[in-house]
């Protein structure tokens, strides 16, 4: 690896307004506290219904209690097109998963966000879209729960 190329990870679910861009800023957070920065960080949804437009409120409101800022987020999507753009590719659901799939993204290059905890079937992030405020503290708990374990990986494929 070049001293001037940055290792690019995308984080994906399926609009990119509420858990991929949260996954975004807490690994970034996390990188930024590991001085770790040879990593260029983003999110991206498989659904073109949000491009261009900011996280979800309660998305953003649960960053900025934790400290996190998702301000000047505005969502984009993962396509066939673009899909090749990135070292790796991690995946928020099964469904989101499949559809890198899908698209020619080859699965040594694809992660799962809790693909690292102690079970035997790799859960998902649920989507908090449709649910109340605890789901977005959950998915919060999930992200950061995961963060470390991503990036040890992640630092051991360098």
């Amino acid at each position: 690896m070049s001293n001037n190329h940055k290792i690019r990870l995308l984080f994906v679910c399926l609009g990119n307004i509420c858990r991929s861009p949260l996954a975004e800023v807490v690994v970034k957070s996390v990188a930024t506290e590991r001085g770790l920065n040879h990593y260029h960080i983003e999110s991206a949804g498989t659904g073109d219904w949000h491009v261009g437009g900011p996280a979800d409120p309660r998305s953003a409101a649960k960053a900025k209690e934790k400290g996190l800022d998702l301000s000047k987020h505005r969502a984009q999507q993962i396509t066939t097109q673009n899909c090749h753009n990135w070292d790796w590719l991690i995946a928020m659901d099964a469904e989101n998963r499949a559809s890198l799939l899908r698209m020619g993204v080859p699965e040594s290059r694809i992660l799962m966000m809790r693909q690292f905890e102690n079970s035997a079937q790799i859960p998902d992030v649920p989507d908090p879209y449709y649910g109340g405020a605890h789901g977005f503290e959950d998915a919060y708990q999930m992200l950061v729960a995961n963060a470390e374990s991503l990036l040890d990986h992640l630092e051991n494929q360098v």
